[in-house]
């Protein structure tokens, strides 16, 4: 098989990963742009590889050996090792613990730390659950993930770890959407007084938000000079991490220190 006919073999495939309800052939050649004729013969070998299956007489589904394939191959990906070498790049880079934020259900947790060589630095614990109204992961994750969102907005109850932890639902509802337009969550002593916490969305192959770089440390080693530079390091390692993991270029947020300035510019005069 020539590389073209491979190539439009897996067209055909995402396709049809795209479409989970079935596609007829001339729909399929349609929209790939594909000439019928050749459209129907590599389908006619996928369904002799079991690779496709035809749910009644016209339309075509992937088939049962293109699902194994994929879980194969999404359980061949394995975050914290994809995103190691990244967030040690970046722990150097701005001599700050760094951290990768998964969520866990209904909640988000750290699944993995790098220290830095600060003598005074903050350490979360690896595993412990963190609030998703009074941290920078959990707001991030609230932010991206509507369900999370409406469970925090509808919360009988808010904990209010500390003076500036939002707990009003007005406050917290223009929160997610200003980190969905500025593409990072902060926490300025929200979780704990005088701790500055920043997180970053990795997205995957779906375009979907389920983890986060993470970096906290003492509001003062994050001045407003600074942190700009924190978080467009930050933003450029969940990038890479982002398109290891599958993810286009559309759905990687991309912002230049000029854009994050202008953005905590905006943040500091609502405060």
């Amino acid at each position: 098989m020539n590389p073209a006919r491979i190539d439009r073999a897996l067209a055909i495939l995402g396709y049809l990963a795209e479409h989970q309800e079935g596609s007829t052939l001339k729909r399929l050649s349609e929209d790939l742009g594909l000439p019928m004729s050749s459209a129907h013969d590599l389908l006619q070998t996928l369904v002799g590889l079991d690779v496709v299956k035809l749910l009644g007489q016209r339309t075509y589904a992937l088939g049962p050996r293109a699902v194994v394939l994929a879980l194969s191959i999404v359980d061949s990906v394995d975050l914290r090792h994809v995103s190691q070498p990244y967030l040690a790049e970046l722990c150097e880079e701005i001599n700050e613990n760094t951290y990768l934020a998964v969520r866990s259900g209904a909640g988000v947790v750290y699944a993995d730390r790098h220290e830095a060589g600060q003598t005074l630095s903050v350490v979360m614990k690896l595993g412990g659950q963190r609030p998703l109204h009074g941290s920078s992961v959990g707001k991030l994750m609230a932010a991206y993930n509507p369900e999370l969102e409406q469970r925090v907005l509808k919360a009988a109850r808010l904990e209010q770890f500390t003076p500036h932890t939002l707990v009003d639902r007005a406050q917290l509802r223009e929160e997610f959407a200003a980190i969905r337009a500025r593409s990072y969550s902060v926490s300025d002593g929200e979780s704990v007084e005088g701790i500055l916490g920043l997180a970053a969305p990795i997205v995957d192959a779906a375009g979907s938000v389920s983890a986060a770089v993470h970096v906290s440390a003492p509001r003062g080693r994050l001045s407003p000079d600074r942190l700009p530079f924190v978080v467009t390091a930050m933003s450029a390692a969940a990038a890479l991490i982002s398109r290891q993991l599958g993810a286009t270029e559309e759905t990687v947020p991309s912002r230049t220190i000029d854009d994050i300035r202008t953005f905590e510019q905006q943040r500091s005069e609502r405060e």
